[in-house]
């Protein structure tokens, strides 16, 4: 996490790699927001953090016993890969050419974008074990889905997964960057303009 001395009270603004710019608004005294931003642009790529995500893969960090009982899928029950939603999503929204066709989307386009939402470890209320505390049904989770439908459309949010097994609970959502015309473009949906409300 990278630290700006001198920021007002109220928020900072830290620029990471290439033109995304991260906004830390504090919740409680000391304690950041995390909005991290990664393109996804291969087949293997896709396929790798879909692993990950739905612990087909082996995780050292997590908790096999909370991985069960306290991570939740949202909007991909079926845990279909990546790779098949961003296919699927752009088959279904792209844009036409004049002569009625679909619009050839690239070999190195980004077809999707992952999220990972979370905050400082101590905003997290925890318990007498010192984990935190169950945020399936809480507000957090159902603002953080609410602002990403708002944000990048309803249909372009083809994953919103909770992690709970590690020490700080994080959501990991998965973006497809259609725009409202039906361009796939990233730089369009993801730049400091678009991203800095």
């Amino acid at each position: 996490m990278a630290k700006r001395q001198g920021c007002a009270p109220s928020f900072c603004r830290v620029p990471l790699r290439g033109h995304l710019t991260l906004t830390c608004y504090p919740l409680l005294l000391m304690s950041t927001v995390v909005f991290r931003v990664a393109k996804i642009k291969t087949k293997s790529a896709a396929q790798g953090k879909t692993k990950h995500n739905y612990r087909l893969m082996d995780t050292p960090n997590a908790d096999a016993e909370r991985t069960a009982t306290l991570n939740k899928e949202y909007i991909n029950s079926g845990q279909v890969d990546y790779w098949s939603l961003a296919e699927a999503r752009i088959e279904e929204g792209i844009a036409k050419t004049a002569r009625g066709k679909p619009r050839t989307v690239r070999d190195d386009q980004v077809r999707a974008v992952e999220i990972v939402l979370t905050a400082s470890p101590e905003w997290f209320k925890r318990g007498p074990d010192g984990q935190a505390e169950d945020m399936r049904a809480s507000k957090w989770v159902a603002d953080n889905l609410e602002f990403l439908k708002k944000t990048f459309g309803e249909k372009n949010v083809v994953s919103f997964t909770l992690h709970q097994d590690e020490k700080t609970p994080h959501i990991h959502a998965v973006i497809i960057p259609l725009t409202e015309k039906g361009h796939l473009s990233a730089d369009k949906i993801f730049n400091p303009e678009t991203l800095k409300d």
